[in-house]
């Protein structure tokens, strides 16, 4: 890859690389769509990229296990469209107007033409997937087909269930967003030619990174500097979705109700202990995730992997 990336150590250049690999990937699809408005909107929605974790952490996966990184970029591709596909779903459901600052494409152009674009880069996802060598498609067919009814089934659980234990949490977390991670890794370890052993245990780690991370974005809804993340401050507390945070901070006796009365220093003032568990809860899960990663041969990209675990718990956005 170069010397951009010549060092373990600078996971953050590492993922920049990677993002803007699969960004012009990505971008060279919108050419052959009609009407423009439709193209315009594909290219808008995959324009606003957070670090391609996912996609990179495929990539890395692919040569964890001795593969090449040119036979992981459709499936990275393919993930990364199946992730733009369920923000825009979530803002929709949320009735969001913003997104990393930008507005989000149902405020832009409404819901109908949102939901159109989902279909469409849906249908670009699949026939990106069926292009590659046989073996490799119909090996990743029944695990992509997988997690996209994982998320939905997450999103409808969110919706529907009220959230009263870690448990319960962690199914729903587990589903909609570990899900893509553990795929993304299942995915890259495919492409790389890996045996049953290596992707059972790139499943599992990205299982454990995406509970990890999930549990971070909790964490910076309340702790992040406003305007850092790229959504509105406290916005999960205020629209009421489960956060490890809340659901911690309830069971033990901290009303939604009386956080929604706080001011924000009172708040992080009252949710401080609450805050700290959620955390020791994803340094654990970080852990479990170095732990399946024991029977991956040592190579460069193992160590970035290893590296993506402390990246989950300690980002600031």
């Amino acid at each position: 890859m170069g010397n951009m990336e010549n060092s373990s150590s600078d996971l953050e250049q590492v993922l920049e690389y990677r993002a803007a690999l699969i960004d012009n990937r990505l971008i060279s699809l919108v050419y052959v769509i009609e009407p423009s408005t439709l193209a315009d909107i594909i290219q808008y929605a995959l324009g606003q990229r957070g670090k391609r974790i996912r996609s990179t952490l495929l990539t890395l996966s692919c040569e964890a296990v001795g593969g090449d990184i040119d036979k992981a970029i459709i499936p990275a591709m393919v993930v990364e469209m199946i992730h733009g596909t369920s923000l825009i779903l979530d803002d929709m459901i949320d009735n969001s107007g913003t997104r990393r600052g930008k507005k989000t494409v149902n405020a832009r152009w409404g819901d109908n033409m949102a939901l159109i674009a989902c279909d469409a880069m849906m249908s670009l996802a699949i026939r990106e997937l069926t292009g590659t060598e046989m073996g490799l498609t119909r090996a990743m067919l029944k695990p992509v087909a997988d997690t996209m009814l994982r998320m939905a089934e997450g999103e409808a659980m969110e919706l529907e269930m009220q959230v009263h234990s870690v448990e319960e949490y962690g199914r729903i977390a587990e589903k909609k967003t570990a899900s893509l991670f553990s795929l993304a890794a299942e995915c890259g370890a495919l492409a790389g030619n890996g045996d049953e052993t290596q992707r059972e245990a790139l499943r599992q780690y990205g299982n454990h990174l995406g509970l990890a991370f999930q549990i971070r974005d909790d964490i910076l809804d309340f702790i992040a500097i406003a305007g850092v993340t790229g959504k509105p401050e406290l916005r999960d507390l205020a629209m009421g979705r489960p956060t490890l945070v809340t659901v911690i901070a309830t069971n033990d006796g901290l009303s939604r109700e009386k956080m929604l009365s706080m001011d924000r220093d009172m708040l992080l003032e009252a949710l401080g202990p609450h805050i700290k568990k959620a955390g020791m809860i994803a340094e654990k899960e970080s852990e479990e995730a170095l732990h399946s990663l024991d029977v991956i041969p040592d190579s460069l990209a193992r160590q970035r992997l290893k590296a993506l675990c402390d990246y989950a718990v300690a980002r600031t956005k």
